[in-house]
């Protein structure tokens, strides 16, 4: 079955995105920001390893995490003058790709399996 390993590369991939923005971010935001995507990197990381070793209910933790990071990016006034900026400068349009892979394309993939799984599991 696909989905096992699929969660485990979202994660990661989604990963790559925040430790590449958040490197990238280093001295234009608040410090504690860049603390907290690490630690969201790390949590990803783990919830990755969690699932290849077969619990389940992390790839239900990740799904949630998937949903507040659509929704956490979408109301951040940040992200969204950011995206208004795209095209200004390479290093923008760079972020703007990273932000829309980690926060928006791959979340949103992972939830598209997570609940395709739902779903033929209760029918």
């Amino acid at each position: 079955m696909l989905y096992p390993k699929i969660y485990p590369l979202l994660l990661i991939l989604s990963s790559i995105s925040l430790v590449l923005g958040g490197i990238l971010l280093i001295g234009h935001v608040p410090y504690i920001l860049t603390i907290s995507t690490f630690v969201v990197v790390v949590i990803l990381i783990s919830l990755s390893f969690l699932i290849l070793k077969g619990y389940k209910i992390a790839i239900h933790i990740g799904g949630l995490l998937g949903i507040l990071a659509i929704l956490s990016s979408s109301l951040s006034e940040a992200h969204l003058q950011a995206l208004l900026q795209f095209g200004s400068s390479a290093y923008i349009s760079i972020l703007d790709i990273l932000m829309i892979l980690g926060f928006y394309l791959f979340p949103i993939i992972y939830l598209y399996f997570w609940i395709s799984q739902f779903i033929r599991k209760n029918s």
